[in-house]
């Protein structure tokens, strides 16, 4: 019996783009929102969205509003163009657009980082005055393939390498994160394009050995020869992404039995329960302590945090600074507060407003209180209140300097008129003394490992 032999092409086969009824299943997760933004930088990936979701909307009726967004950072010569290049790209296809610079002083290193951040500030903030309900990002299956084997050059862990997902509720700047292309090839988005007889903008930073993206592909290319595909990658990250989410519901059940938070700021933690857990939660907690007294996603470097906990378990007292944060213990308990360092607390003197203050307390005056009719009345840290030590009432179990970031309300003539220990006994409670309407608010915006181009401590677990 002669052995079935399947004839092979001497050119690879050219890829296919996406067929109408596959983009249709991509995109029908969109059909719920109202308003849209869709994240374009000119590129063939994040092009290849603008063109298909257009195409999208318009066969599926979709009503809702979107808008294209492009950041023109200003980091090489042709970055206006580019911009330029994607606003008539979207008028083309029925879109309108906002091309956003980056105009901010720029910092002296790790400009790249900074210009990230500055993407989803910027266009956070666009979509706070349009009222867009979620991001469109273009991340795709070989991006996922990529972050995975960059993050396992850096001796990333679990969080480093678990992998993107296409919904993030949470993602920088508090923005929702759509990723409707995550899982299809790079090669497939090209293809839909050249069916077009469409172009797209390169960066030649792309193919530049000199870049680590760059070379980081090449060995895609040779992996992928020994079985090891983009596809096998994203698998993996997947594996990694469930087990990460099971260790952060584990650290944030064991924050919510065993950490105490004072309605003023500071948290603590027995220092026996603390020694007892495994190194891996240990140091997933230091993590959260940082972020819920600083009101701020933290971002402390994997060696940094794993000194802190060594020093913790030690046994021996302990007062260092860590990403905003002071940690301080001794034989029975560990502490954590804002740090108030070269950035304390801001003083604001305007309350009729309303606002947030300091990322972690929501104020406002309620009408028809004396307080409303206080001249130069301030919100601001007790270490900048005009009140002397002698006279605070000190919450007992707690170091003074825990609350040198704590909330006080004072006016122009120097009477206060909040104290630490009157604040709310529980946080999700309002504190009205005087007036004051003054309550603790959720962290926004985390950085996660998992957002494809941000990276934080967790990325080296």
């Amino acid at each position: 019996m002669n052995a079935s032999v399947h004839s092979v092409p001497d050119e690879p086969v050219e890829p296919s783009g996406l067929p109408a009824e596959t983009v249709d299943a991509l995109f029908s997760p969109l059909a719920s929102f109202s308003t849209l933004a869709l994240g374009v930088s000119g590129g063939a990936d994040s092009l290849c969205l603008l063109v298909l979701f257009s195409e999208w909307r318009q066969r599926a009726n979709w009503r809702g509003d979107a808008e294209v967004l492009v950041v023109d950072h200003g980091l090489r010569p042709e970055s206006s163009d580019e911009a330029q290049f994607v606003f008539e790209a979207a008028a083309r296809n029925g879109l309108p657009a906002k091309i956003i610079p980056w105009d901010e002083p720029r910092p002296t290193s790790n400009v790249q980082e900074a210009a990230r951040h500055a993407r989803y500030r910027l266009m956070a903030h666009r979509m706070n005055e349009t009222g867009a309900q979620a991001l469109l990002l273009a991340h795709h299956l070989d991006d996922q393939a990529e972050t995975f084997l960059d993050r396992l050059t850096r001796g990333s862990g679990v969080s480093g390498l678990s992998a993107m997902v296409q919904d993030t509720a949470d993602g920088p700047e508090g923005v929702r994160l759509l990723r409707p292309f995550l899982g299809v090839r790079k090669n497939r988005l090209e293809a839909a394009l050249r069916e077009r007889g469409l172009t797209w903008c390169t960066d030649p930073s792309n193919i530049d050995p000199k870049y680590k993206r760059s070379r980081l592909r090449r060995i895609m290319d040779l992996l992928e020869e020994e079985g090891l595909s983009a596809e096998r990658l994203a698998e993996t990250a997947a594996h990694m992404r469930r087990s990460r989410e099971a260790l952060e519901a584990t650290v944030s059940d064991v924050a919510a039995r065993n950490v105490e938070h004072h309605p003023a700021g500071p948290a603590r933690i027995a220092r026996e329960t603390y020694m007892k857990l495994a190194e891996d939660l240990r140091l997933r907690l230091l993590a959260v302590l940082i972020t819920d007294v600083t009101g701020r996603p933290s971002r402390p470097r994997f060696q940094k945090v794993q000194a802190l906990d060594a020093a913790l378990v030690s046994g021996d007292a302990v007062h260092q600074s860590l990403s905003g944060a002071v940690f301080a213990a001794d034989e029975n308990s560990v502490w954590c507060w804002r740090e108030p360092g070269r950035n304390p607390p801001e003083t604001v003197r305007d309350l009729g407003a309303g606002g947030v203050w300091d990322d972690r307390y929501a104020f406002s005056l309620l009408p028809d209180t004396a307080l409303a009719d206080v001249a130069g009345l301030k919100l601001g840290p007790l270490q900048s209140a005009p009140v002397r030590s002698r006279d605070v009432v000190w919450p007992e179990g707690w170091p003074k300097a825990a609350f040198d970031c704590s909330p006080m309300v004072w006016s122009e003539d120097g009477k206060t008129y909040t104290n630490p220990v009157t604040l709310p006994t529980r946080l999700e409670e309002n504190n009205h003394i005087n007036g004051l309407d003054l309550a603790r608010v959720p962290i926004r915006g985390k950085l996660s490992a998992s957002n494809g181009d941000e990276e934080n401590f967790c990325g080296e677990f």
